[in-house]
């Protein structure tokens, strides 16, 4: 598959008041939020897109109040690896 670009307007891009690579970001994180929301992407996919470790990327959807999707046993798996760490 090809990658997507998407291109912004110069007079939308000049309201947005920021620094292009602020820009950038922030409109990435925007669109990985409602890809992961509505279940088109995985969290795995999410922390690519945002170049971010899978915790640093749960911490930002609850950052964003969106819920993690996660199977029960991804679940206890997790609780399980957390038990054994602390």
């Amino acid at each position: 598959m090809q990658s997507i670009v998407l291109e912004i307007p110069e007079n939308i891009a000049a309201q947005l008041k920021l620094p292009p690579k602020r820009a950038k970001r922030m409109l990435m994180e925007e669109l990985v939020v409602r890809l992961y929301e509505q279940g088109i992407i995985t969290a795995a996919q999410g922390s690519g897109l945002l170049n971010m470790k899978r915790l640093a990327f749960e911490q930002f959807l609850a950052s964003h109040q969106i819920a993690i999707h996660s199977a029960p046993e991804e679940l206890a798996a997790d609780i399980m690896q957390l038990e054994r760490i602390v």
